[in-house]
């Protein structure tokens, strides 16, 4: 479509939606000068359009209605003008509305499926990928530099960037978010899902919500015949689900358990095996991971693919990038056993675990002897004070989210500019150097403690800053302050499980996205709206109950799924393979970083990344969630041409 500056004419939109199959095709939409461009090829009923006398409505995810529903809700909404009656059908999905001249979009509530957008004012390009629109738009491809530190260095902090996309020029619009393009040109947004706590909500409804939405968020993947097979991890999410799938499917049900490489320590595949022999119609398929799969294993040489006509189009950092083989192994097992819908657990911490910053809420007179409680409780798992807890968590409940930005400021410049001479020092003096800067470093580690706070603040990841990047991320600290309101203390669980639910959503969109090529299609029942609903009205305080793990899940299926099952407390935990991963991909690593990308772009100091890694080989402890992030915008950057 050709822009143009004749202020007569109605500004026009212009979609983008490219997948990253093969072949291509087009799609008109209503509206004059309005048109919706369709590449590559979809998985069956992964987007749909309704075209009606009022407009079109396309939905693009998981959504679960069957045809006629679909067809009846939005031939319904275009005729009302209440387009938001479309976001109440089940699944997870991006609905767009598109009448003459004016869009209305609505992103699902964990942000699976978040939409990309850029208003030139005459035009208004939307997509799903940010290159993509930037590309459409005829902007120049540069990544936001200020985004990506962000998303490395204060992954908890989400606000410090607001609406803006990896890609400069690009914004996002995310989780329960919905935007109104008019045909003026106005553009409008606001929170159409903001999972705000009830009050009035009790643990006891809250667990029939939960029930009901996700007996209902399975039992529709499963109707018709559909072939379906599950994770079975042992652990409470995938094993639930695949218990839940038993009631709605009558034969066999091939579910997938990973077991790590030799050196491995987790003990999922124990449970999993024990869980399993609780029905015989489970067919339990075990993917053993190896030195080839380990993480780290041949970041340089996935399969990116061509996305979009300009080139490489990667979509955003994918922070599971560092585990690609351990991924692609997963996923060709499961292709081999027919491929289709496969349902995973993701979305289930999320919910169901409430953020240690939960025990602010606590801190007031009326819950007191609450407070003291889950602090001896979660002190006691975790080797920590029990005091130690309980002034966390009022000092958490006196910290508002104005000052929290304040805070964050001032430790990204304290410690950047204090980590930045001892990794300078590293440099002078070597291997020796980086050991006595590891052992400095590691009283900035990240503890438990540390998570009852709104986030946690930077750790020895923050020395890895250059002076200008740590300026600049301290600058949008104290600018996200100017703006935060008044926002208390004791509401930070109950938005940190909010945060850490988008989270989720954008794991389980990047999964989705390295399965295409398998013909595989990873679906998550928790990251449903109804589902995320149900969790998401009981306050967080009200979903823990230590020791207990994930209570509310208990309740919620207590007859539906084995008591064995529900009465796991522990989790899988793959953490030692990055160990192993690093020091088998010890030279690799050093490459990328030596070379990278994030350096050239000012943000990262490449000798301080290296020292910690090299500490990391000695034995010492190291950021490595951190240094994961990292090298995800790393591949995403190198992934992704610009120009």
């Amino acid at each position: 479509m050709a822009t143009s500056t004749d202020t007569t004419r109605a500004p026009e939109l212009s979609g983008v939606f490219p997948s990253v199959a093969g072949g291509a095709g087009y799609a008109g939409v209503t509206g004059s000068g309005d048109t919706v461009e369709v590449q590559g090829r979809w998985r069956d009923g992964e987007l749909r359009r309704i075209d009606g006398p009022e407009g079109t409505a396309v939905v693009l995810g998981q959504c679960l209605a069957d045809d006629d529903r679909l067809r009846r809700t939005a031939l319904r909404a275009l005729a009302s003008g209440r387009s938001d009656e479309l976001t109440r059908l089940p699944g997870s999905y991006l609905c767009l509305v598109i009448r003459e001249h004016e869009l209305t979009a609505y992103v699902d509530a964990a942000g699976q499926y978040p939409l990309f957008f850029r208003d030139t004012g005459r035009r208004f390009v939307f997509g799903t990928r940010p290159v993509s629109v930037a590309d459409a738009a005829g902007t120049r491809r540069r990544p936001d530099t200020a985004v990506l530190a962000a998303g490395i260095f204060c992954p908890g902090a989400p606000a410090l960037t607001g609406e803006r996309s990896v890609v400069a020029g690009v914004d996002k619009l995310g989780g329960g978010q919905a935007l109104r393009r008019t045909a003026r040109g106005g553009v409008e947004r606001w929170t159409h899902e903001p999972l705000e706590t009830d009050p009035q909500a009790s643990f006891a409804r809250s667990a029939d919500a939960l029930r009901d939405a996700l007996e209902t968020a399975v039992r529709l993947r499963v109707v018709g015949g559909r072939r379906v097979t599950t994770d079975f991890s042992g652990g409470l999410d995938s094993t639930s689900l695949a218990f839940l799938t038993l009631r709605h499917q009558p034969g066999p049900l091939s579910v997938t358990t990973y077991r790590g490489s030799a050196a491995s320590t987790c003990d999922d595949l124990v449970h999993a095996e024990r869980f399993a022999r609780l029905d015989p119609r489970l067919r339990v398929e075990v993917v053993t991971g190896s030195r080839e799969t380990l993480t780290y294993q041949g970041l340089l040489t996935g399969h990116p693919g061509e996305h979009s006509p300009g080139g490489r189009d990667s979509g955003e950092p994918d922070a599971a990038a560092v585990a690609l083989a351990r991924t692609r192994l997963r996923l060709a097992r499961v292709a081999r056993l027919g491929g289709g819908v496969h349902l995973g657990g993701e979305g289930g911490d999320a919910l169901l675990v409430a953020p240690p910053g939960y025990l602010a809420a606590l801190a007031r007179p009326e819950r007191l002897r609450r407070l003291a409680r889950d602090s001896r409780e979660l002190a006691r798992a975790r080797r920590e004070a029990p005091s130690a807890v309980a002034a966390r968590a009022v000092g958490l409940a006196r910290t508002p989210l104005a000052t929290a930005f304040r805070r964050l400021a001032d430790a990204i410049e304290h410690r950047a500019m204090r980590n930045v001479s001892a990794g300078s020092a590293v440099g002078a003096v070597g291997a020796v150097g980086a050991v006595a800067a590891g052992e400095r470093a590691a009283a900035h580690d990240i503890d438990w403690l540390d998570a009852i706070a709104w986030w946690p603040e930077p750790g020895s990841e923050a020395g890895w800053l250059t002076r200008a990047a740590s300026k600049e991320l301290a600058t949008l600290a104290r600018q996200a302050a100017d703006t935060a309101g008044h926002t208390a203390g004791s509401r930070a669980g109950d938005l940190t499980a909010l945060d850490n639910l988008r989270t989720s959503g954008a794991v389980q969109r990047q999964l989705s996205e390295t399965a295409r090529p398998f013909g595989v299609w990873p679906q998550a029942p928790f990251l449903d709206t109804a589902v995320v609903r149900a969790c998401a009205a009981l306050p967080a305080h009200l979903r823990a109950a230590p020791p207990a793990f994930k209570p509310l899940l208990g309740a919620a299926l207590a007859d539906l799924v084995p008591a064995p099952v529900l009465a796991r407390r522990t989790k899988g935990d793959y953490g030692d393979e990055d160990y192993q991963g690093a020091r088998a991909c010890a030279r690799e690593l050093r490459s990328i970083l030596l070379d990278s990308r994030l350096a050239e772009l000012g943000v990262i100091e490449p000798a301080a990344v290296t020292a910690a890694l090299d500490g990391a080989l000695m034995g010492l402890r190291a950021p490595f969630p951190a240094l994961n992030r990292l090298l995800a915008a790393e591949i995403w950057l190198r992934n992704t041409t610009w120009h």
